[in-house]
């Protein structure tokens, strides 16, 4: 028989499911404002009585007093006990449960417990070296830089992370914590083959991540110093997640239900400025791309999701990382473009709330947006401008799965290039059946060439080990790597490993995009690494193509010298002819010699 689900499992399959979207495969509902209505499957009626509210995650029916969270809903309508619930939900929403046996679960309710009381403990303390020690000045002088007043800064718990190896580590031994709960925080790490334990956090502004409840579940970090991580997050942890934690929903929640609109911003101190100046709409993402996670969660707050992005190649970038996860959704969502050379946080302070309010009202749709960059990037003053424009935004609308949507939006692009509609159909519908094709199949179509095993090694390596990202740069750069591939890859881990400190092959795939580059690292993903032999393999790897290079360039000096002795060859030759000649000059009116 098996085993009881764990906790954290069980929370896992409930933040991955949308009550509205497992209600509807049993009823049919109908918007009614916030809520959904519908009548009730529990009991005969004929005017609806059953409500879903996708805000609070619930189900209520007002005429037989059923109610409770998706789980309950699953029992109640399979007749199936709580676990069996679990499953079945965890089966719509993609959610692998692994069974336990013998008691042997996940994480304790005691123990994170303990946890939630350290991150907050931790939080308290980086407050404490702000406000009250000199080493915090620093710190101070960078926030009020930034324009932060006192009263924002208290509100959201600012602090600081004094420069030391082990402060925060014998301070929380001293309080009463242990070194696995401080290394099961993520507040600590452990030196590889060692028992010594590091402070993770080491002279950075540090900025407390909160859950709905408003407990303290990880942390963001801006270095002070030069540090080649600018930014660093709190690693994965039982209580952390940075695929579908947005930073400031908690304090943002009821004003975003209230408008039922949003504003997503990229970075802690952009959406730290929208509320200070009064805009309390704001979240941020963690440092990462947005995921059908973060999707899922906004959707339960709000129907309209805003963007803000920097007006430069990075937001061009992330509109279309955007697109992946918000083609789909029945999300309204509009991308607002700040002045170039300006973030959020600036523009708030030299305009104001009212001018960036002013940009939100006015925000273009996620797809007009794209068709205006696409129209630039591309042109459309001739027909192969028009024509790629078409393509890079046709490769977007792909991705939309109700006809009718994606129907509308290829009239306004087709409007747009000046294109014949229907001849913009017949494209869209050449790329849906494409995207159609099994993968299998356009293998074979282009078979996948492997990668030189030495360039495989590096990405093997950093993949493994980001810390070792800066060795690589120090002794070659992505000009020496031969395959495109390789060092589409490698530039990815390094933006990576300067935003989050670390890499893995979840946030590399998402970053990238690309099909095949996914399978690649796939194959890499699922190679044996030794641990004890992969820093030597890396050396190894890096020495090669340094001698790679090294020849490269002696062939290119052997083969300028070959010329230029060539060259110097034929120009003796024509001093020598040169003379001969002079001297037959003085003879010019002799007759030749007869042989």
């Amino acid at each position: 028989m098996a085993g009881r689900i764990p906790d954290d499992v069980i929370e896992n399959v409930k933040r991955a499911a949308d009550i509205a979207d497992i209600v509807s495969r049993y009823v049919e509902l109908k918007k009614a404002g916030r809520t959904f209505k519908a009548l009730c499957p529990f009991h005969q009626e004929k005017t609806p009585s059953f409500t879903v509210n996708p805000g609070r995650q619930i189900f209520k029916c007002f005429g037989c007093g059923k109610g409770g969270d998706v789980f309950s809903f699953v029992a109640e309508h399979e007749h199936v006990d709580f676990a069996e619930s679990v499953r079945i939900v965890a089966g719509i929403v993609g959610v692998t449960i692994p069974e336990q046996r013998g008691g042997q679960g996940g994480p304790s309710k005691e123990t994170k417990t303990r946890l939630y009381q350290l991150q907050a403990w931790a939080a308290a303390f980086f407050v404490r070296w702000l406000n009250e020690r000199p080493e915090g000045e620093a710190a101070r002088q960078y926030l009020a830089g930034r324009g932060f007043d006192k009263q924002t800064l208290d509100a959201w718990s600012v602090g600081y992370a004094p420069d030391s190896w082990d402060a925060l580590n014998r301070a929380a031994l001293q309080a009463g914590y242990t070194d696995a709960e401080l290394l099961a925080s993520g507040l600590v790490s452990r030196k590889e083959g060692s028992s010594h334990y590091y402070d993770r956090f080491r002279n950075r502004v540090m900025f407390p991540i909160w859950d709905l409840q408003g407990r303290e579940i990880g942390f963001g970090a801006r270095a002070l110093g030069d540090d080649e991580v600018k930014y660093l997050n709190s690693p994965e942890t039982p209580l952390f997640h940075k695929s579908r934690t947005l930073y400031g929903l908690d304090k943002a929640r009821d004003a975003v239900e209230t408008a039922r609109r949003i504003v997503v911003t990229e970075g802690y101190t952009d959406a730290l400025m929208c509320h200070q100046q009064g805009v309390p709409l704001a979240v941020a993402t963690l440092g990462t791309a947005l995921t059908r996670e973060h999707v899922r969660e906004l959707r339960r707050f709000a129907d309209t999701v805003v963007l803000v992005f920097d007006a430069d190649q990075a937001g061009e970038n992330a509109v279309d990382r955007s697109l992946e996860v918000f083609a789909d959704s029945d999300l309204d969502v509009r991308v607002v473009t700040v002045a170039e050379g300006m973030d959020p946080c600036e523009f708030l302070l030299e305009h104001g709330a009212a001018a960036f309010l002013k940009l939100i009202e006015g925000a273009p749709g996620i797809f007009e947006t794209k068709l205006g960059f696409a129209s630039r990037r591309f042109g459309t003053d001739t027909v192969s401008g028009r024509a790629r424009a078409l393509d890079d935004v046709l490769a977007s609308i792909v991705l939309v799965s109700n006809a009718a949507k994606a129907d509308l939006l290829l009239q306004e692009v087709a409007a747009h290039l000046g294109v014949d509609v229907a001849a913009a159909r017949r494209r869209l519908h050449e790329r849906q059946s494409r995207a159609r094709t099994p993968k299998a199949a356009r293998r074979e179509v282009r078979p996948e060439v492997p990668l030189d095993p030495v360039e495989r090694g590096v990405v093997e390596a950093v993949i493994a080990a980001s810390e070792l990202v800066p060795c690589v740069l120090d002794r070659v750069s992505l000009d020496d790597f031969a395959d495109d591939r390789v060092r589409r890859i490698l530039q990815e881990c390094i933006d990576l490993y300067d935003c989050e400190g670390e890499i893995t092959v979840a946030a590399l795939t998402a970053r990238l995009q690309d099909p095949e580059l996914a399978s690649l690292l796939a194959d890499i993903a699922s190679d044996e690494v030794d641990s004890a032999t992969w820093e030597h393999w890396l050396q190894d790897c890096l020495c090669r193509i340094e001698e790679r290079k090294h020849h490269a360039q002696e062939r290119g000096l052997r083969t300028r010298a070959t010329q230029d002795a060539q060259d110097y060859d034929r120009d003796a030759l024509a001093a020598i002819y040169e003379q001969h000649r002079r001297r037959a000059g003085d003879t010019d009116d002799a007759e030749p010699d007869s042989e």
